[in-house]
């Protein structure tokens, strides 16, 4: 037999800890010296203790050691546990991926932010403009890329003629957290004929545009740019009066560097 401080070194678990486990009912000395009082632990309990902190180990909770301990022979029951806590362990390892990810744009965005510009908004006539365009669902605004990569490929594979900067419009009348309606389209000099998905418009004039500039990656400066441009509607009376559109006066540079990348958010807008 073994007192407690001889049993915690040869198991490496804590007197402390097992007092706690014996406090909850889970791991009670072999005996206790009746005049002493000391706890007394034997050989034979190690096994036990093992399966006391696997369980601790896996996630389980005091009170679901306790409920699981007299069932452990039992393989339909310990099936039935094991599977439940793969699945929860499976939940908080995707929500931790996602606060993961959050972390991550985050950091991305502050830093993206310290690399942009924001002008003054101004409002001006927008003139009408002919384009080819692409119009689709997408699952997150951020993966407007994939619109992009599409029309670029049809682009090139029928040699059209295009300018290129272009236009992304966001037709949903509020955000959307995933499954954003999204268009994207790029200045043509003809209207040539629609296919399919690809299709052959003439945006219209718009005749108050409530617009404002800024430089470096989209995803830095839009957020920076929007706020300026809904704080400057609200002081000036001015609501919407159809959908915003992103618009690229000078693209990305060929190497894909962002730091000449100069933006226009263009909202077409009413006095209300």
């Amino acid at each position: 037999m073994f007192r407690i401080g001889e049993f915690s070194k040869i198991v490496r678990v804590s007197p402390r800890m097992l007092r706690h486990y014996e406090k909850c009912g889970l791991f009670i000395p072999a005996e206790t010296d009746r005049f002493t009082g000391y706890r007394l632990y034997s050989a034979g309990q190690i096994p036990l203790l093992g399966r006391i902190a696997a369980l601790r180990d896996m996630g389980f909770s005091i009170s679901e050691i306790g409920d699981i301990l007299p069932n452990m022979e039992n393989p339909a029951y310990m099936d039935k546990v094991l599977r439940e806590k793969s699945a929860s362990v499976k939940l908080a390892i995707k929500a931790g991926q996602q606060k993961l990810e959050m972390l991550m744009q985050m950091r991305d965005t502050t830093r993206k932010e310290q690399n942009s510009m924001v002008f003054e908004v101004e409002i001006k006539k927008l003139p009408p403009v002919k384009v080819l365009t692409l119009r689709g669902i997408i699952p997150h605004y951020r993966d407007e890329g994939m619109l992009w990569e599409k029309l670029g490929r049809y682009i090139a594979e029928n040699e059209i003629v295009c300018q290129n900067n272009g236009y992304s419009i966001y037709y949903d009348e509020e955000y959307k957290e995933s499954e954003p309606d999204v268009e994207i389209a790029v200045p043509v000099h003809a209207l040539g004929k629609s296919e399919g998905d690809f299709v052959y418009k003439e945006y219209p004039e718009i005749p108050v545009a409530a617009t404002i500039r800024f430089s470096g990656p989209f995803d830095g400066g839009y957020d920076a740019a929007s706020e300026k441009l809904a704080g400057w509607m609200e002081e000036n009376g001015y609501g919407f009066s159809g959908p915003l559109r992103g618009y690229v006066v000078e693209p990305p540079a060929e190497d894909g560097g962002m730091a000449k990348c100069l933006t226009e958010l263009q909202a077409p807008v009413k006095k209300i």
